[in-house]
């Protein structure tokens, strides 16, 4: 069976406006390959009419690119993380947004802009009647991770509590939960990553210097690994066990979706939501709705910066193209560390030797 390696990437539009007749056959090809969307009732007009609608009815080719490319990067979301884009919420449209990582606030508010247009394109043609996209707040600027990042005492927290409930509980669903939380809160990959690895002798999970290392495509297309390391190693472990147990078979028999339920089916990036929520809300951290999947890949990379890892390597960990992209994640914890120097410094405190060390190098992804 062959499987697509990475998302749907929506094909680009071309800088200068074609002529009418060439403009609607790119539009109508286009529109016909977006995944995710149901096809048009016959005889009726569905979301992919009004979509061809909306596109070729804009008087600004530059508008029309834009909003093109915001479309499309949020419909391969839904179909990437099987969120039905006719019953997004805007719990989903955040997640999506957060894991896009905008370079710049311009980006940002264009894609969600693209987004709420064509929401309200569907409702103005009574083909859908809600916009998940138009609460999600703009920002002027974009210098700072909008993500909610854990501190040390809430990750153990929230660890903790996934730990005891799989001790407990013991059950498969509660070890595969752990299993998830601890590889995404050592590893910093995205919930892309988890939702999509498969087990198997063509599975996603290899071994590399006698451990354990997941494969997965980033958001870039490009494949890298991870490495599965301590107790994540240890959880993943006691899942694979508790589910060839139940299947008769050898871990190594295993095929499928890595993370699934009792009956097979793969994880849905709502079912990860539920997770990481349900866990701080048992873990009692204040505010748990503020708690998504991002929460934690920014969590590893600020606990990283402050344990001593230099950005570069935190780049690379996280699969940044750019450190400009590490330091969005990071920055209120470098703001954090000055802000503690000088006082220290105003107090007459001495600065801690260990504060003077060079950072740090820490290096879990490479190219696969």
């Amino acid at each position: 069976m062959t499987l697509d390696l990475a998302p749907y990437e929506p094909r680009p539009m071309p800088a200068h406006a074609p002529d009418k007749t060439a403009l609607r056959r790119l539009v109508e090809d286009a529109v016909a390959e977006l995944p995710a969307l149901p096809a048009d009732p016959a005889g009726g007009r569905g979301p992919r009419g009004v979509t061809r609608s909306w596109l070729l009815e804009m008087k600004s080719h530059q508008t029309r690119r834009s909003y093109w490319r915001g479309l499309g990067l949020w419909l391969s979301y839904c179909d990437w993380h099987r969120v039905d884009p006719l019953a997004a919420r805007l719990a989903d449209v955040k997640d999506w947004i957060a894991l896009l990582d905008p370079g710049s606030p311009v980006t940002y508010n264009a894609r969600l802009a693209a987004v709420s247009s064509w929401y309200t394109e569907l409702i103005n043609n009574r083909v859908h009647d809600d916009n998940p996209a138009r609460l999600v707040p703009r920002h002027k600027r974009d210098q700072e991770s909008q993500t909610r990042a854990l501190t040390y005492a809430e990750l153990l927290a929230l660890l903790g509590y996934a730990r005891g409930r799989a001790e407990t509980a013991g059950t498969e669903a509660a070890l595969r939960n752990l299993a998830i939380l601890e590889i995404m809160a050592t590893t910093a990959v995205r919930s892309g990553a988890i939702l999509h690895a498969r087990c198997g002798p063509d599975g996603d999970l290899g071994v590399d210097h006698g451990h354990r290392i997941l494969r997965y495509v980033n958001k870039g297309g490009h494949r890298k690994t991870a490495d599965i390391l301590g107790l994540a190693d240890v959880a993943l472990g006691n899942y694979l066990a508790a589910r060839a147990a139940r299947e008769g078979k050898s871990v190594a028999e295993l095929s499928g979706w890595l993370f699934a339920t009792r009956t097979g089916t793969p994880l849905t990036s709502r079912d990860l939501g539920n997770l990481l929520r349900d866990a701080a809300r048992g873990a009692g951290l204040d505010h748990p709705d503020d708690v998504v999947p991002h929460s934690l890949r920014h969590t590893v990379l600020t606990l990283g910066y402050e344990q001593g890892v230099s950005v570069e390597d935190l780049a690379d960990l996280a699969g940044h193209e750019s450190v400009a992209t590490t330091l969005i994640y990071v920055r209120r914890s470098r703001r954090r560390q000055t802000t503690q120097m000088l006082a220290d410094l105003t107090s007459g405190a001495e600065i801690r030797d260990e504060a003077r060390e060079e950072p740090r190098h820490l290096r879990l992804v490479g190219d696969a």
